[in-house]
């Protein structure tokens, strides 16, 4: 806003449109299928993330979108009946805009440092990658932020073009060892971000500032970590367990149909090309069985492959919480013995 004098008018136009009623006529659709490109855009080895976490972390924004993570049972009682039951899904696109066989994953090596933060990051030609048609495709780019910077969203209207999307840390996209950020909820909220949902809350002592939506409480202030509900401001519980705070991942559990009706209306008002995309979806490749021995354990595992794989690949060990516990890269024929 301090960069870009009209970015408030713009700001406030969009909020006007959304506050019309119109807004409320996309709920009836039928699901919104939005498709996905993945820039990863690296600097050392360990930022250069596997498929297969790319595929989890797809999985996570289409499991919270639509309630249909396990946590949901956590949402308090008096806030369980603005759940958001159904919403918003997503897919990687399987072709690129000049309709190129793709897989929805770039890869660019990089000498940027620090590029999820530098201009540099949305131009193949400054060492980052070019944005796919943002008017057709939901961009993510996951690049090395600074330390105290998880990700970002942009905001409908407040951007260029070739720069909107969102922009999440390596360490946190998609299940990783974090002690605060392991569930891929970073994603989420800015995904929120992207979709115009403003954050839950809001530093003004006369409780007349919101955040637009109906369902959501008004809320003084952020939450981080883990808090005991209730929390109260301005006279009632906050609903700090919500995507748009700043609770741990594992804090963190839902989006209110308020909050569902305004993404689907700013898609329709202000992202309409994303409804409108004809790129088709990747298919997940397949998963191929194996066993492990004994399981659970905190000790020795071995893990058997039906047939030789005869290849040198990564192995991740996740516990049951979704984080990752243990990284090992060696060759594999038909099988692995670890040590955890």
């Amino acid at each position: 806003l301090d960069e870009d004098s009209s970015a408030s008018l713009r700001l406030r136009e969009m909020e006007t449109l959304l506050a019309q009623p119109p807004a409320q006529h996309i709920e009836s659709r039928s699901e919104i299928i939005v498709p996905v490109v993945v820039h990863i855009v690296w600097r050392t080895p360990e930022e250069n993330l596997p498929d297969a976490q790319v595929w989890a972390q797809i999985e996570i924004l289409n499991r919270d979108f639509n309630a249909e993570n396990l946590d949901i049972q956590k949402v308090p009682a008096e806030f369980a009946p603005f759940v958001s039951r159904s919403g918003i899904r997503f897919c990687l696109a399987s072709k690129d805009p000049w309709g190129n066989p793709a897989s929805g994953i770039i890869r660019v090596k990089t000498n940027v440092d620090l590029i999820g933060t530098e201009e540099d990051l949305y131009y193949t030609q400054r060492g980052g990658s070019d944005a796919w048609d943002t008017d057709k495709y939901f961009n993510i780019w996951v690049a090395r932020t600074s330390d105290l910077i998880s990700g970002f969203g942009t905001f409908p209207q407040q951007v260029s073009p070739e720069r909107q999307g969102i922009v999440v840390h390596p360490r946190f996209f998609g299940p990783n060892n974090s002690r605060i950020y392991q569930l891929g909820r970073v994603a989420v909220h800015e995904a929120g971000h992207f979709f115009g949902l403003h954050h839950i809350w809001h530093n003004n002592a006369s409780c007349s500032v919101d955040d637009g939506i109906e369902d959501t409480p008004l809320q003084q202030r952020s939450y981080s970590g883990c808090p005991a509900h209730p929390q109260i401001s301005y006279g009632s519980a906050d609903m700090f367990m919500n995507f748009m705070d700043y609770v741990n991942d594992d804090c963190m559990h839902f989006f209110t149909v308020g909050q569902m009706n305004r993404m689907r209306a700013v898609l329709q008002l202000f992202r309409p090309g994303l409804l409108q995309s004809t790129a088709p979806c990747a298919a997940r490749p397949p998963v191929h069985a194996f066993m492990a021995y004994p399981n659970p354990t905190a000790g020795s595992i071995t893990i058997r492959w039906p047939a030789p794989a005869q290849q040198h690949d990564n192995i991740r060990f996740y516990n049951t919480l979704g984080q990752l516990v243990y990284t090992t890269n060696q060759p594999i024929f038909d099988g692995i013995s670890v040590d955890l």
